[in-house]
């Protein structure tokens, strides 16, 4: 009996390690963390590695990157500060041979918000409801990218959903661990002479593609329609009694331009944007981009927003010099202002004007860094250090190709046509003024990159407008009366 024992168990071992018979194979879930395939990503350091379930045709990959900053400011206003710039969660889902599928979900100087609701019945039998809502100050949380792809060869492919819009390098390569400065540009954040701040993303179908020109070179394009951005005006009602004379209702018009909507478009019409880029040889690339559509909401009159973008990259050995221009163009602002306040002239004057004939209507606007013309550039020089006593260090063993890199960056934006002040009394626009500003900054900084993906950064801005006029009426980042600014910034950004 003892023998018979024995030998069932060696039998069931044995076919325990044989597996069970043989049937059709199965794709089979691996786990990677060297696998370096991930979305497209700045040609200067590689793609991002990402951890990677899957196996060739199908995938699911899960990545992200992050920056954390201090800055101190010699002008009055801001406060020496650290700052969670960003926090970036990416997905990268291939379920099948050629159709993908990609998000990335910003928490944007975010830490909580907290959601409170209380039901107290009362005697006599209603009830009182209370609710409370908490989060961080400027906090923001926004999907900036979420789109399929359906590639039919690799000069072209079909992509939908919240796409960035290829207006310049930065735009689409705006990770915060891809660049060796701690503040983004001027014209992509700072002032900005895009129609809204980096990453600008919208809603919409298009084709992009990779097309071989020979052995060295190749031509990238993007081309998309999507709902495009679009004039907000957010307003305020104050009534104004005034003894012996007429009354006054004053209405109080914020407005700015916001990224289209990912539901109803409030314009009835669609954009144009897109992108080609020529790389002769590796290392170089010259790219032109642009956009157009109209930017007034469908309420107001028909006008157009015109965006034009060049951006050069080239690599000589160990040394980059990186440019990019963006010039925007809002039509017909001033025509935009008159029929805005015109038709909350309109839509009042029954309800206020008719049954109450001593009232006065008038609406002041608020435009921001609302400009005819909005124009800028920027220009970086890296040099890439691999000194010796760096990598052979304890320290540098420790990080793929560890090195050392000095960068200087130019940058100017122009405001042509910037409105002060706008006024429309009973209909009539009473009051249009403008004036024409600029900034201009010159960043030293010196990183150290540990590996493609984390990077220490350490800078000096000195950054000046127009004299005699106030930062914070031309940038979005300086809430100083002075015309000019030195700052001292320290920054850690990682991608994972």
């Amino acid at each position: 009996m003892k023998k018979k024992w024995i030998l069932g168990a060696a039998a069931l071992l044995y076919c325990l390690g044989q597996g069970a018979p043989a049937r059709a194979a199965e794709p089979e879930l691996k786990f990677n963390p060297e696998e370096t395939e991930s979305k497209p990503a700045d040609s200067r350091y590689g793609d991002k590695p990402l951890a990677k379930f899957g196996n060739d045709k199908t995938y699911f990959k899960l990545g992200g990157y992050g920056s954390i900053r201090f800055e101190a400011d010699s002008a009055s206003g801001p406060k020496d500060t650290f700052t969670f710039r960003r926090f970036v969660l990416t997905t990268d889902a291939k379920i099948a041979s050629r159709f993908r599928i990609y998000s990335e979900l910003e928490f944007e100087r975010f830490r909580k918000i907290e959601l409170e609701k209380e039901f107290t019945p009362r005697a006599d039998g209603g009830v009182d409801v209370k609710q409370e809502i908490e989060g961080t100050n400027s906090s923001e949380i926004a999907m900036e990218q979420a789109w399929f792809e359906l590639e039919f060869a690799n000069y072209i492919r079909l992509r939908g959903g919240g796409v960035l819009v290829p207006i310049g390098r930065f735009n689409i390569n705006h990770d915060d661990n891809v660049w060796n400065l701690p503040r983004r540009s001027l014209v992509d954040r700072g002032v900005p002479v895009l129609p809204t701040t980096s990453a600008w993303d919208e809603l919409g179908f298009g084709l992009n593609g990779d097309i071989e020109l020979g052995e060295k070179s190749k031509l990238d394009y993007q081309i998309y329609v999507v709902n495009g951005v679009t004039l907000d005006a957010q307003f305020e009602e104050k009534i104004e009694t005034r003894p012996g004379d007429t009354n006054k209702v004053e209405f109080e018009a914020v407005l700015d331009i916001n990224t289209g909507t990912f539901s109803q478009d409030v314009k009835d019409a669609k954009a144009v944007t897109g992108r080609i880029a020529f790389s002769p040889v590796l290392g170089h690339e010259i790219g032109l981009s642009g956009y157009w559509g109209r930017y007034t909401p469908g309420f107001v009159i028909d006008r157009k927003l015109t965006v034009f973008g060049f951006d050069w990259l080239s690599t000589f050995g160990n040394f980059d010099i990186e440019a990019q221009y963006v010039l925007t163009h809002f039509d017909g602002l001033q025509d935009v202002m008159a029929d805005l306040g015109g038709k909350v002239f309109n839509s009042e004057v029954e309800a206020e004007i008719e049954d109450n004939p001593g009232i006065e209507l008038e609406t002041k606007f608020e435009p921001g860094a609302l400009a005819s013309t909005k124009h800028g550039y920027w220009v970086e020089l890296r040099y890439h250090f691999r000194p010796q006593w760096l990598t052979q260090s304890w320290f540098g063993r420790h990080f793929s190709d560890p090195q050392l890199i000095p960068i200087v960056r130019w940058e100017q934006a122009f405001l042509r046509g910037l409105i002060t002040d706008a006024t429309v009394t009973n209909g009539v626009l009473t009051t249009f003024t403008t004036t024409n500003r600029r900034v201009d900054r010159v960043t030293a900084g010196l990183a150290f990159r540990l590996n493609p993906l984390a990077v220490f950064q350490l800078a000096y801005e000195y950054t000046q407008t127009n004299k005699g006029q106030s930062l914070a009426s031309v940038t979005n980042y300086l809430p100083s009366p002075d015309d000019k600014n030195h700052a001292f910034l320290f920054g850690t950004a990682f991608g994972f």
